[in-house]
């Protein structure tokens, strides 16, 4: 083979000496070698990225991938979104640029989390973390700190160190959306650590709140939580109901947000009830309150809502502790993020004792989650309490409207569909709940069990949520709205085991909030915004009283907006005793009528459930109509009589015989707007009876009773 010889020759005074054609070939052929060798490296199944050197790296979404020794990259070494790095002690990325996609996740061995460019598992030139990645530290025999240039933020922060010695925060860090203290101790290292409250930023993530997943963990040291208000439905001031999730904390932590300050006066609390709302009466004002169900009542007879507002105290100062599993109301802007710091709570928390007075408005308790992580409502140990709670939402200055919850049937209180609550209930949020019987004592139990520990891709959502059925029952969900589309709603479902009285586990009150339109029932002298019945029957006749609060003059709506699983063949009929008239829901689910406002003529509905029998959607309703409900009915059922058809104000009396004509009840009263609703409270042996009744017009109709 011939070759070319190239001679030495001078170049700027030195000899050089050229290479001969094979030599350059050799020469060339290791060159491209070394190219070939920075190469791109996609990692497409979990494995090892073993060291060298590359151009760029890539793990692919849904790939674990370990670094093996020394990895260099000329170019990117890049974790996909939902790829995950592990990186061992002994291990490191070196190079130019190291990129952490949103949701990426690094596994860190390493005593360093992200140091420099010397020091730590990643030591490239630049680095770009982002604020949504997800850090585990994983370690048995040391301890670790998260390094000085580890992000201000993160998605998920792990900590799995048994070692004893734990993890310490090297700079303040605020974590988006889990905590997860699996094994070991995470120290704040007088560092401060923030779980950070948001608006959700994506479609999958349904928590506005981080939570805290506290297995075999425990953090050392304070930690901030945050309380965002959702602007949704009242983007200016107004009352949201708060509790903390940490202990240790004052009344000046609402103070936190540069744009509001908490106001505290106990002068609010000596000040009579009638005074405390003229101008100039208590100043300042407050403007941050909790509820004491003792003081109901000492600011004498009114509404119920006047009276159940009498609850509402101010603390006595600014450091005041906030008592754990108590609720707070303050009226603060949408603007405000709230920030409670201390120690975090954890494990079995019980509220004091609750207790309920003797007036019809007594019994009620603002108190709130514990916890810095959601808490389902069921699965809570509830003592002489109603199943039911009550959400506040607010919707202006001092107007809002409370949303409930029971036995898996939630109202919105305002009808949108998009709001309302279900069995979850979120960080920092307060919440009503009412002792059952007057003069029992309840209590409320939260433990670890009913905490929710998943942030994303779970059925709940943030402070308020879409409203929720999960009922297999019958079930009518009624809507008013006015003229300006304001809405309100109630429910009368069918759950096996429920009576015609308020049942403890199937009934939920009904609390105004100050809100211009209500659609409520009524037991008695009892509101309910979910009314749970007997089941139905071929014979069942229901008719149940409903109140039509309307403030402004002008039309309304009435509308069927749910009908569930409802027998075929039964109708439910709305009544209006003003016009006369009766509308099978079942088959226009919409009614119309006029309102001169201030809720007049409030008590007009009704709403009956029975088999089919009446022709056509509209009926006149005679005055000697009767019903007398349920029947049959057990003997610890309260028997209802209504009679939608007497004239206001005419005198209606009734008696009731057993079977050897002794009388064992009786009584006499005048019609209301809307006609005769009157409960019999008084017990009934089993057997069979009848009403009696003696009406305005001369009439004096029957009815059997059946009491099994």
């Amino acid at each position: 083979m011939n070759s070319t010889h190239f001679f030495p020759k001078s170049v700027n005074g030195r000899q050089t000496r050229h290479l001969t054609a094979t030599a350059m070939l050799a020469a060339f052929s290791i060159f491209n070698a070394n190219a070939q060798a920075l190469r791109d490296t996609v990692m497409t199944t979990d494995g090892v990225v073993p060291a060298g050197n590359y151009r760029n790296v890539t793990i692919n979404p849904g790939i674990n991938a370990t670094v093996s020794g020394i990895v260099d990259v000329t170019g990117t070494f890049r974790v996909r979104s939902n790829g995950v790095l592990s990186v061992a002690d002994a291990a490191y990325v070196s190079g130019n640029n190291f990129v952490l996609e949103e949701d990426g996740g690094m596994l860190l061995e390493t005593q360093v989390g992200v140091d420099g460019t010397t020091t730590g598992p990643i030591r490239t030139v630049n680095k770009n973390l982002g604020n949504r990645g997800r850090f585990t530290f994983n370690n048995a025999t040391q301890a670790q700190v998260t390094g000085p240039s580890f992000p201000d933020e993160v998605g998920e922060l792990v900590i799995n160190n048994p070692s004893g010695l734990g993890v310490s925060l090297t700079r303040p860090l605020g974590v988006r959306e889990r905590l997860y203290l699996r094994n070991g101790e995470l120290r704040t290292n007088g560092q401060k650590l923030t779980l950070i409250s948001r608006t959700p930023d994506t479609a999958q993530v349904t928590a506005a709140s981080c939570v805290v997943f506290q297995l075999n963990g425990t953090i050392v040291g304070p930690v901030s939580t945050q309380r965002y208000i959702n602007p949704r439905f009242n983007a200016g001031v107004g009352y949201r109901h708060f509790s903390s999730s940490v202990s240790g904390n004052t009344v000046a932590d609402f103070s936190s947000d540069a744009n509001f300050d908490a106001i505290v006066n106990p002068q609010y609390n000596t000040t009579p009830y009638a005074d405390r709302f003229t101008t100039g009466a208590v100043v300042p004002y407050p403007n941050t309150f909790y509820y004491d169900e003792a003081q109901v009542g000492t600011g004498g007879p009114g509404s119920y809502d006047a009276v159940f507002n009498q609850g509402y105290q101010s603390p006595n100062s600014l450091a005041e502790p906030i008592v754990t599993t108590r609720g707070y109301t303050v009226r603060i802007p949408a603007s405000a993020t709230t920030e409670f710091t201390g120690t975090l709570n954890n494990g079995d928390i019980s509220t004091p004792a609750l207790t309920r007075g003797t007036l019809n408005e007594s019994g009620w308790h603002l108190v709130g989650n514990p916890y810095a992580s959601k808490i389902d409502w069921t699965l809570l140990v509830r003592t002489n309490l109603m199943n039911s709670f009550y959400e506040y939402r607010s919707n202006g200055v001092t107007s809002g409207v409370y949303d409930s919850y029971v036995n898996g049937v939630a109202t919105s209180g305002d009808g949108d569909p998009r709001s309302g609550v279900n069995q979850y209930i979120a960080a920092n949020q307060a919440f009503f709940v009412r002792v059952s019987t007057p003069g029992a004592t309840g209590r409320l139990d939260f433990s670890n069990a009913a905490r929710i520990t998943e942030f994303r891709n779970d059925p709940t959502a943030p402070f308020f949520r879409p409203g929720s059925t999960s009922t297999t029952n019958p079930l009518v969900r009624l809507r008013i709205k006015d003229a300006a589309n304001v809405a309100s709603e109630c429910v009368v479902y069918f759950p096996q085991g429920a009576t015609t009285g308020v049942d403890v586990d199937y009934d939920a009150y009904y609390i105004g909030g100050g809100h211009p339109v209500a659609l409520f029932s009524q037991v008695g002298t009892d509101n309910l915004s979910i009314n749970g019945l007997p089941t139905l029957t071929n014979t069942t006749d229901y008719t149940v009283a409903l109140v039509a609060n309307g403030r402004a003059a002008g039309t309304y709506t009435i509308n069927a907006a749910e009908l569930l699983d409802m027998p075929a063949g039964f109708q439910v009929l709305l009544q209006d005793a003003v016009t006369g008239t009766s509308q099978d829901l079942t088959q226009n689910p919409i009614y119309t009528y006029t309102s001169t406002g201030n809720n007049a003529n409030a008590t007009r509905f009704t709403v009956r459930f029975r088999t089919s029998g009446v022709t056509g959607i509209s009926e006149t309703l005679a005055a000697s109509t009767i019903d007398v409900y349920p029947n049959p009915l057990k003997a610890s059922d309260r028997l209802m009589i209504s009679l939608p058809g007497v004239e206001q104000g005419k005198r209606v009396t009734a008696t009731l015989v057993n079977q050897l004509g002794q009388r064992v009840w009786s009584g006499s009263f005048n019609a209301a707007l809307g006609g005769v609703r009157q409960e019999i409270a008084a017990p009934l042996a089993k057997g069979v009876y009848t009403m009696q009744f003696s009406l305005p017009d001369g009439s004096k109709p029957t009815r059997r009773v059946v009491v099994q």
